[in-house]
């Protein structure tokens, strides 16, 4: 059963937090226990041979991916603000990468974010984004600057997805289950200060993201 299964998971990782195993390399300034990668692979060896999970599957993108980003790539509000809410659950995230037209070019990206006073305009459409309806953050790849060259002028977004900017369309497979989905940004809007590396430069952070996927 597949609510039962997510009632588990919710749960098995309130317990891993609780008890400070999960995302055990975090720092500790940021809420994590500041253990090493060594620790991890013994934690995650011994959560084998037990036969339990050593994650919840939304934490690939939470932990594993904007999590491990933040820690290389964010300022120390960043850090301070998203990493403590993403160990706790309280932010759960998913990707806002491909879109329908650019293929397997992440380069190719036509969604664009301008700057309106304190805050990026966000219009454009992400496809084949996993989870977007059980998640309250999305990390937006966006083009800011229209006349720059293809891997230049791109930014990387923090953009809170419960906004009447931001559409979710299921994308329903053969066996009814809905695992992906369309998103569609109508003058969505984020923070300025929610850009993660340099204004532009984007891509070096994208990239660098995929390393950990």
């Amino acid at each position: 059963n597949e609510v039962e299964e997510r009632e588990y998971l919710a749960q098995w990782r309130k317990t891993l937090h609780a008890n400070h195993m999960l995302a055990v390399s975090f720092p500790k300034a940021y809420g994590g226990p500041g253990l090493t990668k060594f620790h991890q692979v013994i934690l995650a060896e011994e959560f084998a041979k037990a036969q339990v999970p050593t994650q919840v599957p939304n934490d690939t993108f939470s932990i594993k991916m904007v999590g491990n980003t933040i820690l290389r790539w964010g300022n120390e509000e960043q850090k301070q603000y998203f990493i403590p809410r993403i160990l706790s659950g309280e932010d759960v995230w998913c990707q806002g990468y491909s879109e329908p037209e650019a293929g397997s070019d992440l380069a190719g990206l036509r969604t664009k974010a301008h700057l309106d006073g304190d805050e990026w305009v966000i219009n454009g459409q992400k496809i084949w984004t996993t989870n977007a309806q059980h998640a309250n953050w999305i990390f937006v790849l966006a083009r800011t600057d229209p006349d720059a060259p293809k891997h230049k002028g791109i930014s990387f977004l923090l953009v809170p997805l419960h906004q009447p900017g931001i559409e979710v369309r299921p994308i329903v497979s053969m066996t009814g289950h809905a695992e992906f989905n369309e998103t569609f940004f109508t003058d969505a809007r984020a923070p300025k200060e929610n850009v993660v590396g340099p204004v532009n430069g984007g891509w070096a952070v994208a990239t660098s993201l995929l390393g950990l996927e």
